[in-house]
Parts: structure tokens; sequence; C-alpha cells
């Protein structure tokens, strides 16, 4: 028989999950772990809504690690860190309980009077009413946390809990779960890098970098010069490469400096995406970092077709209408699909034509 994970089942008030916390023993920023954010403030709230009426939610998993100099135990949260986020986050006072409170059949008629004053209230609030509502305050300090410990030194293999977990309950990105399966990766950890580069700084700002939006948008671009060609970013696609590529040391340091030739070559081609916002746009920014390694590999100078790049985009973003030749190509290649492998290609095609650079026969 295979060897069984190792967990334990106890349970937490809240009143000692937050005396713990005071303490520091919480670790919320675990490499396999979301970002914070993810949770909407509506979300937090009703999460607080449930907790004051008694009702379950599913277990917090916590990774007991010591420090075998001071002796000193900190937990990792491997899962529901949203959750306790939510309860800090009340407690602290920095959101209300919902409005709608009191708009539940678990509300009976003695109490919807008392419900309906502390619906929409911060935890501070209530507490200044605590001699008119000493139950809700009891209730939220004595409510029970499940809590299971899992007692696996191995890192890739608690990050493997958080996989499963999560692909079971309340859905994460693609990312997030490529995030936590490949948190200790080569690949990651270089993407993860890749993402800070300076280049990046406000164009990336209409992706959802809580979401991991942004590292999933690197990795596409990163995959071009991997592969050395354009791709597909379906999740399939997107999966596949992560796991072929994991830990290939040597093709992600011969991409990484290609890549980071490609950078230079996209600074030169001195493009005002200050100016022109929807250049920002990942469909356009796909587009001229293909066009950017496309020069790299054909050793074209960029300073002899950036003139011709920023003629090119004037021209399509000041039209709403009547595109012709490559422009309506790209257009066309624009409309739907803009992630496909096919669009893709049309649409870079479309701009390596304009300004006068073979295809390649569809690479």
């Amino acid at each position: 028989m295979a060897k069984l994970f190792e967990r334990k089942s106890t349970s937490l008030t809240l009143s000692e999950f937050y005396d713990n916390y005071q303490l520091g023993k919480y670790r919320f920023e675990v490499s396999y772990q979301r970002k914070s954010g993810v949770w909407s403030e509506d979300k937090k709230s009703f999460l607080i809504d449930s907790i004051l009426k008694n009702y379950p939610m599913p277990a917090i998993f916590l990774r007991p690690c010591v420090n075998t100099d001071t002796g000193k135990t900190v937990y990792d949260v491997v899962d529901g860190k949203q959750r306790l986020e939510a309860i800090v986050d009340f407690i602290e006072n920095k959101i209300p309980l919902t409005s709608y409170f009191a708009e539940d059949d678990f509300i009976d008629e003695a109490n919807l009077k008392t419900a309906s004053e502390i619906a929409g209230l911060t935890f501070e609030e209530i507490k200044r009413l605590n001699s008119d509502f000493p139950d809700y305050i009891k209730q939220f300090w004595t409510y029970s946390l499940n809590i299971e410990y899992l007692y696996e030194q191995k890192e890739e293999l608690v990050a493997s809990v958080f996989d499963r977990l999560n692909r079971n309950g309340e859905p994460l990105t693609s990312q997030e779960l490529r995030n936590a399966k490949y948190n200790d990766s080569i690949l990651l950890k270089t993407i993860k890098k890749l993402v800070k580069d300076a280049f990046w700084k406000d164009k990336l700002s209409r992706l959802k970098s809580v979401r991991m939006e942004d590292i999933e948008f690197i990795s596409e671009l990163f995959f071009v010069v991997l592969e050395n060609k354009v791709l597909d970013s379906s999740p399939k696609v997107l999966d596949d490469l992560y796991g072929k590529y994991q830990d290939d040391e040597e093709s992600i340091k011969r991409a990484e400096n290609e890549y980071k030739k490609v950078i230079e070559v996209l600074q030169k081609l001195n493009l005002d995406f200050n100016t022109n916002k929807r250049l920002c746009w990942t469909t356009h920014l796909y587009t001229v970092f293909s066009f950017a390694w496309t020069l790299v590999r054909k050793n074209i100078s960029a300073e002899s077709k950036a003139n011709l790049v920023k003629e090119f985009y004037a021209e399509y973003f000041s039209k709403s209408s009547n595109y012709e030749g490559m422009l309506k190509e790209y257009k066309d290649a624009s409309s739907s699909r803009t992630r496909s492998e096919t669009q893709r290609k049309k649409r870079l095609f479309a701009l390596l034509s304009y300004c006068g650079i073979d295809n390649d026969n569809g690479k």
C-alpha cells in the first residue's frame, strides 16, 4: 500500500485564530498560493454573514513548520487563505457585515429587529452596541474553524494538496493551478522574474495580476521563444508546455537570453504605449512581441522598421472602418478567437508584410 498523507483534524475558535494571527503564527504568502485580494468585498462580507449564523465552512488546511533554532512553530496556509483574510478584514473593520443580513429564513421574528440593526455595520460598530447584541459578538469569537494539519516536509506534495483541493472547489484560473503545480520549477521562477522587467511596467495594467493573468501572458510570450513559433494559448497547450519545460534548464536559459534580446528590440522600435493605450491590449502586445522576435531571428535592425511599425498602428487605430490591404487582414484577425494560433499568425504576417518582411511560410 502506498504511503498515506499524514494529517490531523482539529478545531480553532476565531478568538484562538486571531490570537495566533497577531503573534505572526500564520504564513499566508506561500509560493503555491493565490495572491491576496482575489475575493471581492461582497464575497468576504457574505462569509461573515455565514459565520454569524453559524453555518459550516470547509476546513482550513495548515502545514506546521518548526524553526529548529528557536523551536517556534509557524503555519503555512495551504488552503483557506481567502477565508482567513476575510475574517481578519472584518475584525480590523476593513469590510462590513452584509446589508441583507436580516433577509434570511434563518432570522426568526424575535430576532428580526436586532438583525436588521447590525446589517451593514463594521465589527467595531457592532461592538459599540455590545450591550444590545452580546450574542452576535460571542457567536463570532466562538465560531469553530475546522482545521486540517498537514505533516509533510516536501513542498511539492503540499502544493499538490492545494492543487487537488482547488480543482474540486472554488475554481482557480488555469494559471493559478499551474502556479500550484509548478511553483518550484525553473520555468515558473524564470517567468515570474520576467514579469517584473521594467519594460512591462504599466503595459499589463489591463490584466488582473491578483489572478496571475500577467504571469500567464508572459508565459505565452516566453513559449514563442522556447518553441520558436507562434502558438495557441488554450489551457491544454499551456499546461503541456509547462510540463515539457518545467526544469529544462538548458532550454530555459537559452530562451531567456533570446527573450531579453527581443525586449531590447521592442524598446528600439520606440512605440508610444503611453499615448495609445490600445496598443497595450494583449492582442497587439503579442503581435508586436512576435514581430520583434522575428527581427531578432532574421537579424534585422529595429531602427530600419521602427517607422513602418509606427505608421501601421497609427493608421490602424485612426480608422473605425474601411480597412484595406494588410490593415484589413490584421483587423479581420483581431475580431474573434484572438488567442488562437491561426489568428495570431495572420496578425503577425499582416504586420510583417506591411513592413516588407517575408513570412517564413507560417513559422
